[in-house]
């Protein structure tokens, strides 16, 4: 019988080459956060990201000690920067509508990092999902600073010394206009890709998103017949 006729060859693909571009740390660190959030904690191995980094398996352990070491490293070191989002609601003295204002621009400010924020979204929302020893404490209290100031500056504003239900329902709410943002960045790049688009779109975002926040607020001030606290001199 004659020989089978075989088809083309079809080249094999080689694996991308790592980017020694950047500082090993780094790389290693971008690289954890990329392979984590697509894959998990349990199902990405050190070896792989070293691999991937282009370094050593052991440069893991020389600049973050072990995988859990790296793994918290990449839930928070991204986005460091970025640590002081409820300051302006801690500055008593600021009319509410400039510590919205204030609160919501240190807020969206991470967002212009862009695919790295999603990662770290992402990396965040498998934490929930998928608990871990390892990052599940950092990813609980990931928000409570900002809960926890926001929901005392409008305690002062209703001049309430302990907040009550709706107020701690009013804090969510405001935090859940920005919060939106993170969750569904690749909803709202497809739906209206003008609103994330650069550094200036995310600072409009972060102006639009405290005036609509000042306009809830009043409105539970008339439901509940709350004028304004006075500013103390």
């Amino acid at each position: 019988m004659p020989a089978a006729r075989q088809g083309p060859r079809v080249p094999r693909r080689r694996a991308a080459a790592p980017d020694t571009s950047a500082p090993a740390r780094q790389r290693v660190l971008d690289t954890a956060l990329r392979l984590f959030s697509a894959q998990g904690y349990n199902r990405t191995g050190i070896r792989a990201i070293a691999a991937a980094a282009g370094v050593n398996v052991s440069a893991i352990g020389y600049y973050f000690g072990d995988k859990a070491g790296l793994y918290r490293a990449t839930l928070v070191e991204p986005l460091c920067e970025f640590s002081t989002p409820a300051q302006g609601c801690t500055l008593p003295d600021l009319p509410l509508d400039r510590a919205l204002a204030a609160f919501m621009a240190e807020f969206l400010a991470p967002l212009k990092l862009g695919q790295t924020a999603r990662r770290v979204v992402r990396l965040h929302f498998r934490e929930i999902v998928e608990p871990t020893t390892v990052g599940s404490a950092i990813v609980d209290g990931a928000m409570r600073p900002e809960y926890t100031a926001l929901l005392a500056r409008l305690a002062r504003e209703f001049g309430q010394r302990r907040p009550d239900a709706g107020l701690q329902v009013l804090a969510f709410a405001v935090l859940g206009l920005a919060v939106h943002f993170y969750v569904a960045q690749d909803r709202v790049s497809d739906l209206a890709p003008r609103l994330l688009a650069d550094p200036a779109a995310i600072d409009a975002l972060a102006r639009d998103l405290a005036r609509h926040a000042c306009a809830m607020i009043e409105a539970e001030r008339r439901r509940r017949g709350v004028g304004k606290q006075r500013r103390q001199r």
